[in-house]
């Protein structure tokens, strides 16, 4: 069994086919396709998202970052 970082769980999905499901996006594609709906998952790792609008300036998220990834935009 092989391990994979989960990008995004996405319910009631119907554009990527037929039916209702559940989507859930891991991170890493190494395609980079040019019509790529998800480009921010084709890197492996880990990443800081800041939701501008959500932000209490606390800066647990920067203080919880790897040290390469710990700037704020």
């Amino acid at each position: 069994m092989s391990d994979g970082l989960v990008f995004d769980i996405q319910h009631y999905a119907v554009t990527d086919g037929p039916g209702i499901r559940t989507a859930v996006f891991l991170k890493g594609c190494p395609l980079r396709c040019p019509w790529c709906c998800n480009p921010e998952s084709q890197q492996p790792g880990r990443e800081l998202k800041h939701a501008l609008t959500r932000c209490r300036a606390c800066y647990a998220c920067v203080n919880a970052a790897p040290a390469d990834k710990g700037s704020l935009p």
